[in-house]
């Protein structure tokens, strides 16, 4: 970090740990990332009229429209609708190997937060929003929509989201996550943990579905490079099942698996034109949310 660079800019799970309210936490990390940022567009400004609709806390007051205001005494905001919005599909991985936790903090807390300030983002930019919530059962979803109530009943369903069971199989998922509009983007939050290659047959025929696909995987640091010693019991989050090793003995095999098996996810999702970053959990969310942004941009 420079000298004199606003630390505030670099928001992590530890700096949000504190903060209650998802919303705020959303701002935090939404305000941190934006800082110094050109916005591409200013959601319903200078656009055509589509329709109007009432105020709500958080629209920007210059919306209001205060002739109608002064004939019903109410507060009114125009909506307009734009060849440059797109429908943003977040789709979060909510299974069992989501609960795995470092320093008190657990990948599923980061998508959590990930997610809440891609909504904030879309809404400030005027696009439609949905969330895919995937899961053991398959997808509970919370379709495409725009403004601030959607975007409270959102957050409001994150909440109190908690990891379980596995990945679906495609044919549990086909009916809720193929998209019906042809411009937008899709993004997938999660670790991309998977027995065979049941989330990558997922991704492939999201990208063959004309959507912009962008997958966000979120690995622990002691993960990543697996910086267990001595003798360890593993568990796999999803299945239960356990594997007694020595770490220090398989440490070197167990980090060259893991750098090939994200390889081939890496190489497997490219060639099909889908975007992957991947993020730790002791990194901040503006890497992330950059690459989001740098995709959202070609839309604008």
């Amino acid at each position: 970090m420079n000298a004199g660079e606003p630390t505030h800019r670099f928001v992590t799970v530890r700096t949000l740990a504190a903060v209650r309210d998802l919303e705020l936490a959303a701002r935090i990390v939404v305000d941190g990332v934006m800082l110094g940022r050109h916005s591409s567009r200013r959601a319903g400004a200078g656009l055509e009229f589509s329709q109007y609709r009432s105020y709500q806390p958080g629209d920007d007051p210059r919306r209001i429209d205060w002739r109608l205001l002064a004939r019903s005494d109410r507060y009114f905001v125009r909506e307009a609708e734009t060849e440059t919005s797109i429908t943003v599909r977040l789709l979060l991985d909510a299974t069992g190997s989501m609960g795995h936790q470092e320093d008190g903090h657990t990948k599923l807390d980061y998508a959590r937060y990930l997610v809440a300030a891609l909504a904030l983002l879309a809404q400030r930019q005027g696009d439609a929003f949905g969330l895919y919530l995937i899961s053991r059962g398959g997808v509970e979803s919370l379709p495409p929509a725009r403004g601030q109530r959607h975007l409270h009943r959102l957050l409001h369903r994150l909440e109190d989201l908690e990891p379980v069971g596995d990945w679906p199989p495609w044919f549990a998922l086909e009916r809720s996550l193929l998209p019906d509009t042809p411009r937008g983007i899709t993004i997938l939050v999660g670790d991309l943990h998977e027995r065979e290659d049941e989330i990558r047959t997922a991704l492939r025929r999201l990208s063959g579905a004309r959507h912009d696909v962008v997958c966000l995987r979120i690995l622990g640091r002691q993960e990543l490079e697996f910086g267990y010693r001595g003798p360890v019991t593993l568990e796999d989050l999803e299945t239960g099942r356990r594997v007694d090793l020595d770490a220090t003995m398989v440490g070197a095999i167990a980090r060259e698996r893991l750098a090939t098996q994200l390889a081939a996810q890496r190489r497997d999702l490219e060639e099909r034109g889908a975007a992957l970053v991947t993020a730790c959990l002791d990194q901040p969310f503006e890497v992330p949310l950059r690459e989001y942004l740098a995709r959202r941009d070609r839309f604008g």
